[in-house]
């Protein structure tokens, strides 16, 4: 009776740190895909602004995937994950760079865009 307990104890452990580092892992990736989407807006918004108002968007766009860039460095996954959430971690963790990068892109062009007209 006593080793059945201990196992129940150890599994409810080992389930209990699997689904926190799986939940906190999720919790990352929505705060970052949270700053990606208010970074896209701030860019939409130099889009649309006039040619002599775009540098204020641009400059608030570049500070918040600087912000971005540097948060997506410090995260890693937890070691506690298994392969398959390790590798799910990482592809929306990529996903999030390359969504930066074509945010970086865009506004490039935007940038290019005004030092030739």
């Amino acid at each position: 009776m006593n080793r059945l307990k201990m196992l129940f104890f150890v599994s409810s452990i080992l389930v209990s740190a699997s689904a926190w580092a799986e939940s906190g892992g999720d919790r990352v990736i929505e705060r970052m895909e949270g700053l990606r989407d208010k970074a896209e807006a701030v860019l939409t918004q130099a889009e649309k602004a006039p040619e002599g108002q775009r540098h204020v968007h641009m400059t608030e766009h570049m500070k918040m995937l600087g912000d971005i860039m540097s948060q997506l460095h410090k995260e890693h996954p937890d070691t506690s994950m298994s392969p398959q959430q390790h590798l799910a971690w990482m592809e929306k963790h990529d996903k999030i760079v390359d969504d930066v990068l074509s945010q970086m892109q865009r506004e490039h062009k935007l940038m290019l865009s005004e030092n030739h007209q």
